[in-house]
């Protein structure tokens, strides 16, 4: 099989694993925050959205940074760096004892994304011209 091919295909796993790690939280997510001592309906709430959003939020003002950098020093390179660190911030979570803790670590897992954005390019720099895009 050609390489462009096979890191479609682990890029596209990747891709979705990703996704999976970073949203599907959500519904579990108010329990989680609850379980961490948080009582009251309104920060039930309250934390619940800044926990989950805070991800996003700082995954789009990095995201340039790591672009650039991929660009610099390679796009696997990026790869990996994202998929270690969100791993790592995503295993240290299941530790955390206070809300808090769960809020810097979720920033962590946004501030060493970039792995969707970086796989994309990487396919795209790799598909031959006739193979890119839609037919």
């Amino acid at each position: 099989m050609e390489s462009w091919k096979v890191n479609l295909i682990s890029v596209w796993f990747g891709c979705f694993f990703t996704g999976l790690a970073i949203s599907q939280i959500l519904p579990f997510l108010p329990l989680y925050v609850s379980q961490l001592g948080v009582t009251s309906h309104e920060a039930l709430s309250m934390w619940s959205g800044l926990t989950f959003s805070v991800t996003f939020l700082v995954s789009a003002i990095v995201s340039p940074m790591w672009g650039s950098l991929a660009d610099r020093k390679g796009r696997k390179l990026m790869l990996l760096r994202a998929s270690l660190g969100m791993a790592i911030a995503i295993l240290l979570q299941a530790f955390a004892t206070n809300v808090w803790q769960l809020f810097i670590l979720r920033a962590i897992m946004g501030l060493t994304s970039g792995y969707i954005p970086n796989a994309m390019a990487l396919v795209a720099s790799q598909v031959p011209r006739e193979r890119s895009g839609w037919r």
